[in-house]
């Protein structure tokens, strides 16, 4: 009885032995291997095989293969595949979870993506000066593309449309003409962004670049959409063309590059490009230019007590001189951002004007008015020599309602270029540090940019008198520069006022 009852305990314990044996061996010594799968954070199953997934992606998504032209299909940007180990055998099917993946994300594939970041600048001033950086507020831009030398290519031919393929690849190749009595030499190249390429994985929604001529639209344009086009009719040259389409002559020439000059002759029938650009990147380029600049005669005035304020007569006719100037010039896009005078030699003296002009009353009053401009009694706002940088036209889409000077460099002296008091002075967004200075009844002319305002409002100011320094405060200036604004009617910017030309209604420039 008692070896019965001791060989059942012993039965039992083997067995309760064994069970143990063979459940360690089963669940507890050998998980298994598996994957498991999520999407944009979020578990979407567990399957035996990460390959098998990427497989089935790839086998699947021909019409991707053929759109881009690849070899090979990749899972969506937001999925992870982790490998676990697990003792349940509950697995998802492989074709269950890509059809998960395939209804909620797009695939991708393999190339390149571009990202352009703009940079805090310095504005561009004379050694000495004190100016923060100016922020630029734009988000980095991404562009895709599948081969890293299309952005590239895109990015010089953008060089291209705005230097001009002859000058830049002469500059490329090291075969540029030496600065003989006169001439010009690019002296450097460069984007003003910082631009990276990495190779990623993108996104089959992304629009991902494989032309170079649509990536170089892009980067001129901002954007993809078609373009304004212009049928050239009888009669008509590039200049009206430009300016019945609000751009000046330049940036019309930038997106025609067929003409070498606005006097290019047209026919009838030919089909231009108006768009507006609106570059993506800033390519800039340094120059040193040499070149005779004129030198607007003064006028000097002779009053004569014993004639009437109607009398004028020129004693002694001016003459413009020449003086041989040597400048460094920035340019962006294709406009001047700065400009500094380095030298500057005479090659001609002017000859100053004399003019009688009669202060005896003639019982009433007689205002400025247009008819009165172009006599010459206008003194030129800055030193010479100088340089017009940006006439009265249209820029960029707006109108410039002035003119921009540059050359006699930061601080140099700004004056009032007729007798008259002052309106306005003070600060604005737009203008900075400004003048703005009545003449007679109805002529305004305002002074923007300054760095250095020393005339107050109400205050009377004779021609030629130092009414400020030029500088290049106020909103979007790059470069130390006059904006000179010319109004007839009432103050500048107001209902009733008209602006003029400064090249046209004071002086000939």
């Amino acid at each position: 009885m008692k070896s019965k009852i001791i060989g059942t305990i012993i039965t039992l314990f083997v067995g309760a032995l064994l069970f143990f044996v063979v459940l360690g061996t089963n669940n507890f010594d050998n998980p298994n291997e598996v994957f498991q799968v999520y999407l944009n954070g979020k578990k979407i199953g567990l399957i035996k095989s990460e390959d098998s997934l990427l497989e089935l992606i790839d086998k699947e998504q021909s019409s991707i293969k053929e759109a881009f032209n690849v070899d090979k299909v990749y899972p969506p940007n937001g999925l992870v595949i982790e490998k676990v180990y697990t003792y349940s055998d509950k697995l998802n099917d492989t074709q269950e979870i890509y059809d998960e993946i395939k209804n909620s994300e797009p695939f991708t594939v393999k190339g390149y993506t571009v990202t352009i970041t703009y940079n805090s600048t310095k504005k561009a001033v004379d050694e000495g000066s004190d100016l923060p950086e100016v922020e630029d507020d734009r988000a980095p831009l991404k562009i895709y593309l599948l081969n890293p030398d299309l952005i590239k290519q895109s990015l010089r031919e953008v060089a291209s449309t705005f230097i001009g393929e002859d000058e830049l690849k002469s500059y490329e190749n090291g075969t540029q003409v030496e600065i003989g009595d006169t001439g010009e030499k690019i002296t450097s190249v460069y984007f003003d962004e910082t631009i990276t390429i990495k190779e990623s994985l993108i996104s089959t929604e992304q629009k991902i670049f494989t032309d170079e001529k649509e990536l170089t639209k892009y980067l001129l344009y901002g954007t993809l959409d078609e373009q304004e086009k212009y049928t050239v009719k009888e009669g008509e040259d590039l200049y009206k063309i430009a300016e019945d389409h609000k751009l000046n002559i330049e940036e019309l020439l930038i997106v025609n590059p067929k003409y070498p000059s606005g006097s290019a002759l047209l026919s009838p029938g030919e089909e231009l490009n108006v768009g507006l650009i609106n570059p993506l990147v800033s390519i800039t380029y340094n120059k040193v230019e040499v070149a005779d600049v004129e030198v607007p005669y003064k006028t000097e005035i002779v009053k004569n007590d014993n004639k009437y304020i109607d009398f004028r007569e020129i004693t002694t006719h001016g003459a413009n001189g020449i003086n041989r100037v040597t400048q460094d010039v920035k340019y962006i896009n294709g406009e001047v951002a700065s400009l500094k005078i380095t030298h500057s030699e005479v090659v001609k003296d002017p000859v100053t004007e004399i003019v009688t002009k009669g202060t005896k009353s003639m019982g009433s009053y007689i205002s400025y008015n247009s008819q009165d401009f172009a006599t010459g009694d206008y003194s030129w706002p800055t030193l010479s020599p100088f340089k017009i940088t940006s006439r009265f036209a249209y820029r960029w889409g707006e109108f410039h309602r002035g003119i921009d000077i540059s050359g006699p460099g930061y601080g140099s002296p700004i004056f009032a270029v007729a007798d008259g008091v002052v309106f306005k002075s003070g600060w604005g967004t737009r203008e900075g540090y400004y003048v703005t200075i009545k003449h007679g009844e109805d002529l305004y002319t305002q002074y923007m940019h300054l760095t250095k305002i020393l005339v107050s409002t109400g205050q009377h100011v004779s021609r030629e008198q130092k009414i400020g320094t030029m500088g290049l405060t106020g909103a979007g200036v790059t470069g130390v520069h006059l904006h000179l604004g010319v109004w007839v009617g009432t103050q500048p910017y107001y209902p009733g006022s008209t602006v003029l030309d400064p090249c046209k209604s004071l002086f000939r420039c």
